[in-house]
């Protein structure tokens, strides 16, 4: 197979931070929707049961409610220190994409991926990154700087049509 981009970015905790913010902003408005519209169903579920006189089941939507609440916001801030800490970004582990006609691999010092494109959740293209979602929360962050041959104008046409649906510009345009 040939080799149609390469690209070695080395991961730390800034790149994860701006990934991070990143995300949030992405995201941030659909995982609020979704929290609410599941609190507001408890909720509902419960003053139901209380109209019912159903007092035990009340107790254990209460419980479903705090424990939804706890799990919603604690485990997402327990991955993000748990990433921190990890090698990757303790040690600025540089990884190489390897980018081909029908698949993408990614390589480390410990491991090697590969990726089908069809596979990728989301792609976004930012001012300095190419962030390729393989799932709803977790992405491979491409510098653009890092690609041999400095052609990220071309990986960005490549990428593009490779990922058509699921590909979004987010450059924003830099005033002088």
């Amino acid at each position: 197979m040939n080799i149609l981009f390469e690209n070695k970015t080395k991961y730390s905790s800034e790149i994860y931070t701006n990934f991070l913010e990143f995300h949030r902003k992405k995201f941030h408005l659909s995982y609020l929707i979704y929290n609410i519209i599941v609190i507001g169903l408890i909720l509902t579920f419960s003053v139901l049961q209380v109209q019912y006189h159903n007092y035990p089941s009340v107790i254990i939507l209460g419980y479903v409610l705090i424990g939804f609440i706890v799990w919603r916001y604690l485990h997402p801030a327990n991955e993000i220190v748990k990433e921190f800490q990890s090698d990757k970004f303790q040690k600025e582990q540089v990884f190489t994409f390897k980018f081909y006609s029908n698949f993408l691999t990614c390589e480390s010092e410990k491991e090697k991926s590969e990726i089908k494109y069809y596979r990728l959740y989301r792609v976004f293209e930012t001012n300095d990154f190419f962030y390729l979602y393989i799932d709803k929360n977790h992405a491979f962050l491409i510098n653009k700087s890092s690609f041999d041959g400095n052609n990220s104008a071309d990986f960005s046409n490549f990428i593009h049509k490779k990922c058509f649906l699921c590909y979004r510009n987010c450059i924003k345009k830099r005033h002088l």
